[in-house]
């Protein structure tokens, strides 16, 4: 069977029983009819016939991951009862100091939620702890597998499914912090559930070999089809209109745009001379192409966006269809992945973190990984450290994930106790290759302490400080599925596969232990700024293993009807939900002032949607002879001016010049230090007439830097010219 790896020596106690293509044997055969009350097929079923059905059926090593992934959903549900009576003791009984700032350098956003500084921090502390006491208990009841032996699978179906309802409500109570005790005993009941000894329901399934059809590298005319769609459905139809939008915002400033603006003055560093919050790469690749026409440079700006979405979302194709071994499903995903991260009326290019250009590289990560978890390769462990390498360059926060994933999953070889040195050596030549890349980009000086600092720091701020942090909302509804079933169900399928490692090493179950592990890990944001919109943003991971068990139970429910219409019809309503779901899909905190999911993608004009005709004009700044000659006369070409005005993103280009301020916009400053770097060694301070601040703090310590250091000297039609005090 290709793709899979076995051992020919006995695995141990908690080895999981291995499916034999031959036939297993009688005691082994009775044993799972009694415990999972499934029987298996003496020979292979998958025939010429079944290969032209709608639906095919369930394999035999999806019939077995099932067995394995009950027990573990059902211990991460228990272990997520303990996270959260774990919360409550933690804030109730310990009252330890959850709501200091740990970013007192930084403007945080303002909550209505009294305490919300507390709250948050305990939810975090939740989510750890899930993580943690749901993967041991999941391991636990894998562990205790014989011992449930005999008793339907279905007890443990529904004891998590009472869990999850009541599990709701019980923390919406912890985080207030009040104790639900009629939940808390409902909780602890439904945990018994299965330990009951009655109540056996046989239900028969047949599985069929495992069967891999389509290569990793096949290419055929339905594939150049799909691609040529997805294409289509992806690039921009109105470029101009497009780059017009997200010239007037700041969002595209911060993420990319600024820190491009950088490399119109020499020698450059990041650390050094400026802050590139969420990445290096985009930035690094705009500046390649800066010009003093702003409308010109938006324009790069899109098709940089634009060619990150081709490279994430035909990566993402061309891996799950390698996953799922059929072109339907990755096709369809795929196209949800791109419509869950619209917002507005289609204009999310003006808000380039919510796009996948932040995980441009996960795909080609995931695809890399799975392969080498099967058949270990020295090349593929150095293209893996070469990926996680760009990814963290590309967009520090989502590159580390894909580093800590990677990590995680090579860990799960340690259970075939060999190759203990690929993480060592995994993380090392990831470092090598990172250096390279920032000393290629930004010459060895940006190998420094204060690099360091702002290369990490945004992971500070996200994490333990709340910065920008907002707090869950405990209703049901899609509230329940984002925040437990969906968790459940990654800790579970990762732990199932991981348990049944050393008996079963194939390229499917190895996608499902990584996509499982990027799925929880890439949550870390939604996690601190817990709005639905981020989820959804993140949840493609969660989306592409949700769609496997989907799928799989879909096969074994009506893989071997012999009529075609039930599938056909069954396909059919679950297309009709899951565009209705999609529709429906809506940020509980902004359904009145953000359009986002597929709604908003259908306003978005893509090739496909056939709206090509220029939308909005290009944008005029308006700088007239007087502005011109003021800063030609202080500012040298190549040098850099320190500018406070609404649009500095858009002046600064059109004059040629480099920001002196440490972050763009200037106006958005986040940080005194920010400021008072920005304010070194600058001789001059250009003012736009009727700038704007965006926090209180930052037009007060700017009126006082003024006042002691610096006088007014000169002015144009748009500026007023302070110079630095002799």
């Amino acid at each position: 069977m290709r793709g899979v790896e076995r051992r020919s020596e006995p695995g141990g106690p908690d080895q999981a029983p291995e499916p034999s293509l031959h036939g297993p044997s009688t005691a082994r055969r009775l044993w799972r009819r009694r415990f999972f009350c499934f029987s298996l097929p003496e020979e292979s079923s998958l025939g010429g016939v079944v290969l032209l059905r709608l639906v095919k059926p369930i394999t035999r090593s999806e019939l077995e991951l099932w067995r394995f992934q009950s027990l573990a959903l059902w211990g991460a549900c228990v272990g997520a009862v303990a996270a959260g009576l774990s919360a409550y003791l933690i804030l109730n009984a310990a009252r330890p100091d959850l709501a200091v700032n740990l970013a007192q350098d930084f403007p945080v956003v303002q909550s209505d939620v009294p305490n919300s500084e507390a709250i948050k921090r305990a939810e975090k502390i939740f989510y750890v702890l899930f993580y943690g006491f749901g993967a041991a208990a999941a391991f636990a009841a894998l562990k205790l597998r014989k011992f449930f032996e005999g008793r339907s699978l279905v007890l443990f179906y529904l004891s998590s499914v009472i869990i999850v309802t009541e599990l709701h409500p019980f923390l919406r109570a912890t985080f207030e912090p009040r104790l639900q005790r009629v939940a808390l005993a409902v909780l602890v009941v439904a945990g018994f559930i299965p330990f009951v000894k009655r109540f056996p329901i046989r239900i028969h399934i047949d599985g069929d070999a495992e069967s891999r059809p389509i290569g990793l590298f096949e290419f055929r005319w339905v594939d150049a089809v799909l691609i040529a769609a997805l294409l289509a459905l992806i690039l921009p139809g109105d470029v101009q209109g497009m780059a017009t939008r997200a010239l007037v915002g700041n969002h595209p400033v911060s993420y990319l745009t600024g820190p491009a603006l950088y490399h119109f003055a020499k020698d450059m560093v990041p650390g050094r001379d400026f802050l590139s919050f969420y990445g290096y790469g985009p930035p690094y690749v705009l500046s390649r192409f800066l010009t003093t026409d702003v409308n010109a440079l938006y324009g790069h700006y899109i098709r940089i966006i634009a060619a990150s979405l081709v490279v994430f979302h035909l990566s993402a194709y061309w891996v799950l269809r390698d996953f799922f071994q059929n072109r339907a499903m990755p096709f369809v995903l795929t196209v949800v992945f791109l419509a869950l991260c619209q917002y507005a009326n289609g204009d999310a290019f003006g808000g380039p973190s919510a796009l996948a250009i932040r995980y441009m590289f996960v795909f080609i990560a995931v695809g890399i990984l799975a392969r080498l978890l099967v058949k270990p390769s020295g090349w593929l462990l150095v293209a893996l450290s070469a990926v996680s390498a760009a990814s963290i360059f590309w967009n520090t926060e989502t590159g580390i994930y894909t580093w800590a994933v990677a990590c995680a999953a090579l860990c799960v070889r340690l259970l075939e106790r060999r190759r203990f040195w690929e993480v060592a050596a995994f993380t090392g030549m990831s470092i090598v290759f990172l250096l390279a890349l920032f000393v290629a980009a930004f010459g060895p000086a940006v190998l420094s302490k204060d690099f360091l600092y702002v290369f990490l720091a945004p992971l500070g701020l996200h994490s333990f400080s709340n910065w920008v942090a907002v707090i869950l909302i405990w209703n049901p509804g899609f509230g329940t599925v984002y925040q437990i079933v969906m968790p459940a169900i990654a800790i579970a399928t990762a732990v199932s596969v991981a348990g049944a490692w050393t008996g079963l090493r194939t390229i499917e179950r190895a996608y499902l232990l990584v996509l499982s592990l990027v799925a929880l890990v890439f949550m870390t944001k939604w996690v601190n700024r817990s709005l639905d919109a981020v989820w959804q943003q993140n949840a493609f991971a969660y989306l592409a293993v949700g769609a496997w068990w989907g799928r799989s139970a879909f096969r074994a429910a009506v893989g071997r009807t012999k009529s075609q219409l039930v599938p056909a019809v069954s396909l059919a309503a679950v297309a009709v939900v899951s565009v209705a779901v999609l529709l429906s899909a809506q940020d509980r905190r902004q359904t009145e002032t953000m359009t986002i999911g597929l709604r908003s993608y259908l306003k978005y004009p893509s090739i496909a949607s056939f709206r090509w005709k220029q939308s909005a004009d290009p944008v005029k700044v308006a700088l007239d002879a007087s502005d011109v000659d003021l800063v030609n006369k202080v500012v040298p070409a190549g040098g850099r001016m320190l500018l406070l005005s609404d649009q500095d993103w858009a002046v600064l280009p059109t004059l040629g010049r480099a920001p002196k301020s440490e972050f763009m916009p200037f106006r958005d400053a986040f940080s005194r230090d920010q400021v008072i770097r920005s304010f070194a060694g600058a001789d001059y301070f250009f003012l736009e007439r009727g700038a704007t601040y965006q926090y209180d703090w930052m037009k007060e310590m700017v009126d006082e830097i003024l006042q002691e250091q610096f006088e007014r000297s000169d002015e144009s039609t748009r500026f007023i010219l302070y110079r630095r005090k002799s």
